[in-house]
């Protein structure tokens, strides 16, 4: 297990979880100066985060797991480090998830499950897995580590701390804070979860390359979760172990995923982290943890849709109109649309320019543009809607970056700009 302990139980005090944030504000202030200053990057301040955060467990880990995959947000080696926050942090004690779900289930766990693994296979944020066996088949039971949502306000409360990777780059904390509460809450709601994956599943039943877990109701809570077990490589593992065509055959199946989803029923996965996949030997991908889905109206979508358009096309003149209904300026304020059209220009290159390969360096570069060296960031509005929605479009970039994936992109996203908009349980969309 090497350096993995068994925590007895999560520190969800005021003064211990602010006293924590500062070590990790100084953490990230000592990563900031080294990357200033152009020394080499050894991961010595990632491994200093990865035990700072693993400890905390919650929204302070959460922050962990964006940094460990978002291209440019730390330097590559401490990035690494912090790769192990995806799935493999310390768990909770035995004693502690079994009270859990004995408590949540109402009976023993030998009367639950035929068998049941103490040893959990993942940790993370929220959680931890274990595989256990019911009615002769493999199942994964996802624990709710006891009291992860009594953190969140402290947390939240700290924000600022611990800089604009977790504000995502804007000074105006005050959207992604009320999101970033509306987002862990629903995490946190087990019942939530499995509505989620039961529609993930109903949504892409038609995708042969894709798995969704089946949720298994009888053994499900709000604070535990079972479905069945699905076997698979590890990204990392499936990284080092497959040619260039099958990653970028994965890297379409993701791609296609989350637009089709977005612009076809208003609901996509916004924690698209590579923890969250795994890669059965059949040649398929699993796409496992449903937790973090965000569902959006016709206006939002719409809105969205037409910005894509303006852009793709190259209609600059447009460019005021669309971004203003996106509610990322209000119209008469210091704002430079020229800077901004360029930016755009950057950001949709993938879509623009055939046989396009994801690189880190891409990812690195659209991040430093548009979060760090926009001459705009003191002028954008991040409403609400779009917190969660950038964050899918990074982490999914950074995911099609460490796979090196090709493909028809800008195809398969004016496919999906085009797609009627059909809301996920509702009527279809107009316009």
């Amino acid at each position: 297990m090497g350096r993995r302990e068994r925590l007895k139980a999560l520190t969800r005090s005021w003064g211990g979880r602010t006293l924590a944030s500062g070590k990790v504000a100084a953490t990230l202030g000592k990563s900031a100066v080294k990357q200033a200053l152009g020394h080499a990057d050894d991961g010595a301040l990632g491994l200093e985060l990865l035990d700072q955060l693993d400890r905390m467990k919650g929204l302070a880990l959460k922050v962990g797991q964006m940094a460990s995959y978002l291209e440019g947000a730390l330097p590559p080696e401490s990035a690494r480090a912090l790769e192990k926050l995806q799935h493999r942090g310390d768990p909770m004690a035995w004693e502690s998830v079994q009270a859990v779900l004995e408590g949540s289930l109402g009976a023993p766990v030998g009367e639950l499950f035929d068998a049941f693994d103490p040893e959990p296979v993942a940790a993370a944020s929220i959680g931890q897995v274990h595989r256990a066996t019911l009615e002769g088949r493999d199942v994964a039971v996802k624990v709710q580590f006891p009291g992860v949502r009594d953190t969140l306000a402290v947390d939240l409360g700290n924000l600022s701390r611990v800089g604009a990777l977790a504000r995502f780059g804007f000074p105006d904390a005050a959207e992604v804070v009320a999101e970033l509460r509306e987002r862990f809450e629903a995490e946190c709601d087990y019942v939530g979860e499995a509505r989620h994956t039961a529609l993930a599943g109903r949504l892409l039943a038609d995708r042969p390359a894709v798995v969704v877990p089946d949720v298994v109701p009888s053994r499900s809570t709000d604070v535990v979760l079972t479905t069945s077990w699905v076997e698979g490589r590890s990204f990392r593992d499936f990284l080092e172990s497959s040619t260039q065509e099958e990653r970028d055959r994965v890297g379409e199946e993701l791609f296609r995923t989350a637009f089709d989803m977005l612009f076809g029923h208003g609901v996509f996965n916004a924690d698209p982290h590579p923890g969250n996949l795994l890669f059965p030997a059949d040649g398929r991908v699993a796409l496992l943890d449903w937790g973090c889905v965000c569902t959006y109206d016709a206006e939002f979508v719409e809105a969205w849709k037409a910005l894509a358009r303006v852009t793709l096309d190259g209609r600059r003149e447009e460019l005021a109109e669309v971004t203003a209904r996106a509610g990322f300026f209000v119209p008469g304020t210091p704002f430079d649309l020229d800077a901004h059209w360029e930016i755009m220009q950057y950001l949709y290159r993938p879509f623009l320019t055939p046989g396009f390969r994801y690189t880190p360096e891409y990812v690195a570069e659209s991040w430093r543009l548009f979060l760090v060296d926009n001459p705009n960031i003191r002028h954008t509005r991040l409403p609400r809607t779009w917190v969660f929605a950038n964050r899918l479009q990074w982490g999914l970039n950074s995911v099609l970056a460490s796979l090196g994936a090709t493909a028809d992109w800008g195809g398969m996203f004016r496919a999906a700009v085009e797609t009627p908009l059909v809301p996920a349980g509702g009527p279809a969309a107009d316009g």
